[in-house]
C-alpha cells in the first residue's frame, strides 16, 4: 500500500475552500492528473473520473463516502488492479484553512510491480496539484 499526505494553509475561510473542494467538478482545473469530471447522480456523490496517472489510464466512478460540513471529505475509487481513497481534512486557523489531503493507494495484480514507480511519482504530483488548489482558491473574489 502507497500512503502519501500532502497539506497546506489557504488563506480563506474554511466554508469557500471545502465548498471549492467539496465541488468536485472543480478537479480538472487544479488536478493535472484529472481529464474530466461528470456527476452521475443529483446528490452528487458519484462522479464519472478520467484519470492519467502516467502508466495508468482510468475512466472510472469515484464515489464520495463520507462528507463532514467543512471538516472532512472522504472519496474513493476501485479499479481494474488498484483502489484509492482521498481524505480531505480541512482545520479552521483563525480566519484561514489547513487543508491536509492524504491518499491511501492498494495497487493488486500486475499493478503492483509498478509500486516503486508510482510511489516515487505520486507525492511531487499531489504537492503540485495541492500548490495549484491554493493558487485557484485563494484567487477567487467574493
Amino acid at each position: 500500500m502507497i500512503e502519501t499526505k500532502v497539506e497546506t494553509l489557504i488563506h480563506k475561510p474554511i466554508t469557500e475552500v471545502f465548498s471549492y473542494v467539496r465541488n468536485m467538478l472543480n478537479q480538472t482545473s487544479y488536478n493535472k492528473s484529472i481529464h474530466s469530471v461528470e456527476a452521475i447522480n443529483p446528490e452528487a456523490t458519484e462522479y464519472k473520473i478520467k484519470i492519467d496517472l502516467g502508466i495508468f489510464h482510468l475512466n472510472e466512478i469515484y464515489k464520495i463516502d463520507e462528507v463532514k460540513e467543512n471538516k472532512l471529505i472522504i472519496a474513493s475509487c476501485t479499479a481494474n488492479g488498484m483502489k484509492f481513497t482521498d481524505k480531505y481534512e480541512f482545520i479552521e486557523d483563525g480566519n484561514h484553512c489547513h487543508l491536509v489531503i492524504s491518499d491511501k493507494m492498494e495497487l493488486n495484480g500486475l499493478f503492483k510491480l509498478s509500486e516503486g514507480l508510482v510511489k516515487m511519482n505520486l507525492k511531487s504530483q499531489m504537492n503540485e496539484n495541492l500548490q495549484s488548489l491554493k493558487k485557484n482558491i485563494e484567487s477567487i473574489s467574493l
